[in-house]
């Protein structure tokens, strides 16, 4: 049976279509073969077909030192085989928060109207798939990280984080509000009512700030955490302490601090 097509790999296909245009570059990548990045590896993302090219070759290519304003024709037309890497839960740098830095770093003038559709569509399609999926232990797209970190992987790559967030309120699922409470509990409350992440930026802490704060958002969100309480949450899956044989930090305490928080 044909695997059926989810809303993400319809946006990677659209992402394929958008930059198709682009060529491989013909000179040296922006990238430093000294110590950074293996020259074999470097010389593979000319010749290999764009959908050859694997991890490996991104993970390199994204943790290799490079210019402070990237060449945007090399990006894009790398961009449709590193996005739909990450659809399929590569990692591509040591830390997801700047994965997509290199997309980022273009000039603001650098992608066509087109091509930001493009983007934003598939960053609304992979928050969306990845919000879905709350289990205990269960890496999934986000591959481990709290969705605040995954908003920040997509400021960092230049995409208008406010549709996502939009997103994320008006979705009634009930994986997508546990993901909210993990989230608010430990990268936000749990560090003062603050968000600390180290690669978050003023932009984005005043952002999320604004967005946390909103007394719309926190009304929606109290909504759908009492939904929750009365319901009963699920098992939070976690293994007791081998020490005192107590579960720390319980589901059901994130639930009820987070609801605290945002109904007061």
């Amino acid at each position: 049976m044909k695997k059926q097509q989810t809303p993400l790999d319809a946006a990677v296909e659209a992402v394929y279509l958008a930059f198709a245009h682009y060529r491989a570059p013909e000179g040296l990548l922006d990238v430093c073969t000294g110590c950074c990045m293996d020259a074999e590896v470097e010389r593979e993302m000319h010749r290999l077909p764009l959908r050859q090219l694997t991890q490996e070759h991104f993970y390199q290519y994204n943790d290799s030192a490079k210019s402070e304003v990237q060449p945007a024709d090399e990006i894009k037309y790398y961009l449709p085989r590193m996005l739909e890497l990450l659809a399929q839960g590569a990692r591509l740098h040591h830390s997801t928060e700047i994965y997509l830095d290199r997309m980022g770093r273009c000039k603001a003038d650098a992608y066509s109207s087109d091509e930001r559709d493009a983007l934003l569509s598939y960053a609304r399609a992979f928050f969306a798939q990845g919000l879905a999926q709350w289990e205990p232990d269960q890496k999934g797209l986000f591959q481990a990280e709290h969705a605040f970190s995954i908003l920040l992987m997509w400021d960092y790559a230049g995409v208008p984080i406010q549709p996502l967030l939009d997103d994320w309120l008006a979705d009634d699922r009930e994986a997508a509000t546990l993901n909210f409470v993990d989230s608010y509990y430990w990268e936000y409350w749990m560090d003062g009512g603050t968000i600390t992440n180290a690669f978050a930026e003023a932009p984005f802490q005043a952002a999320m700030q604004a967005w946390l704060n909103d007394p719309g958002t926190k009304a929606a969100w109290a909504h759908k955490l009492l939904k929750l309480i009365e319901k009963g949450p699920p098992s939070d899956g976690r293994p007791a302490c081998s020490k005192c044989g107590k579960t720390h930090y319980p589901l059901t305490e994130r639930i009820t601090t987070v609801f605290d928080a945002v109904a007061s």
